[in-house]
């Protein structure tokens, strides 16, 4: 599932050695949304008027972008292109108010963002009658919603998702990374597969729990995923499933064909009704998300459509978050290798903002 990509964004984007870049002016950014205040920052150049305004949409998990100063050199560069930055932390994250939800709906997540984009109208921010997005990983979803209400000017995608659950995968890729035999790998990959035919189809609990016995029975798939070996039934452990069934089959439907969970119903109508020029960038040893079926899926729709310009770029050698790693595992220590960005990320994403005339 979706949520267990809780480790891809970590520090990823974090600075440990910016860049010479340009010199930014700070504000503070905070709006109402269902009644909590949420805090970020308004990062402008300081020597030159913005001629568009991005939002950075972040993937699962909790945020800290304004003290953990995530993301920050990625900012500086958009920043450095000439656009003007907007970012918040999701609720209960930092130092805006409320409790963070793990399982926040995707459609409550593009509410957030309109909530965002209404109050930077509002502030009359130079810039703000072009509004672009950067979104990562789960914002593959959100953006394509923001813009059904809010039709946006751009759209940078970065390891976006197709319509479908991720976690199989995720699951299948790592087990091969580290080396597991494939016929292992496939074996835990049908545990997790029925497992999760039995949480999509209302299925009770014990029959859950004999159905993911290989997966709890596994060390490297307690060690990687979270798996417990405990495969007596619980009283506690009823009541966490229940929770998550509800949470997990409250929109989308199962598809019988794949034998997975479709959270976006309708997903390539949406993508259809796209008409700001793409950008979709992929790291080709992306082990989170099958990359793959997003491109192609991309191109099925975003491609064909006349009004709407779709830019594709892959980066060999990298992973989800699009930095440079050895394996490109899920969860893999990138410090020694100072959490590089891929080679061109940056200049692709410049090139293209001044090829549509977003940046000066």
């Amino acid at each position: 599932m979706i949520r267990w990509t809780i480790f891809i964004l970590l520090f990823i984007y974090t600075t440990l050695t910016l860049p010479a870049l340009g010199q930014i002016v700070s504000e503070p950014f905070e709006f109402q949304f269902e009644g909590k205040t949420l805090r970020g920052l308004i990062e402008k150049p300081r020597d030159r008027q913005s001629k568009a305004v991005v939002l950075i949409i972040p993937g699962y998990g909790k945020t800290n972008f304004v003290e953990g100063r995530w993301f920050s050199t990625l900012r500086h560069h958009l920043v450095d292109a000439g656009l003007t930055v907007c970012l918040w932390d999701k609720m209960g994250c930092g130092k805006s108010e409320g409790v963070f939800d793990a399982q926040q709906p995707v459609e409550n997540s593009a509410m957030e963002a309109l909530a965002a984009i209404q109050k930077v109208k509002q502030m009359k921010i130079v810039g703000a009658n072009q509004i672009g997005l950067w979104g990562l990983s789960r914002a593959g979803w959100i953006c394509p919603l923001i813009n059904q209400k809010f039709p946006v000017d751009f759209w940078i995608s970065v390891s976006g998702t197709d319509d479908k659950e991720n976690f199989g995968y995720l699951l299948k890729s790592n087990l091969t990374i580290v080396g597991k035999a494939k016929s292992e790998v496939e074996k835990l990959y049908q545990a997790w597969m029925l497992g999760h035919k039995v949480i999509c189809t209302q299925g009770n609990y014990e029959a859950y729990l004999k159905a993911i016995r290989p997966l709890m029975q596994d060390s490297t798939c307690r060690q990687l995923f979270g798996y417990t070996n405990a495969p007596q039934a619980t009283e506690a452990g009823r009541k966490a499933y229940l929770k998550n069934q509800r949470s997990y089959t409250s929109k989308g439907y199962f598809d019988p064909k794949s034998g997975l969970w479709v959270y976006m119903n309708d997903f390539d109508k949406i993508l259809n009704k796209i008409k700001c020029p793409v950008l979709a960038l992929f790291g080709e040893n992306d082990s989170q998300v099958d990359w793959r079926k997003t491109k192609k899926l991309y191109e099925q729709t975003l491609g064909k459509r006349t009004n709407a310009t779709l830019t594709i770029k892959t980066f060999k050698d990298c992973n989800h978050t699009l930095q440079k790693c050895h394996t490109c595992a899920y969860r893999e220590d990138l410090t020694a290798l100072k959490w590089q960005a891929c080679d061109g990320y940056y200049q692709t994403i410049k090139q293209w903002l001044k090829k549509h005339k977003f940046v000066p």
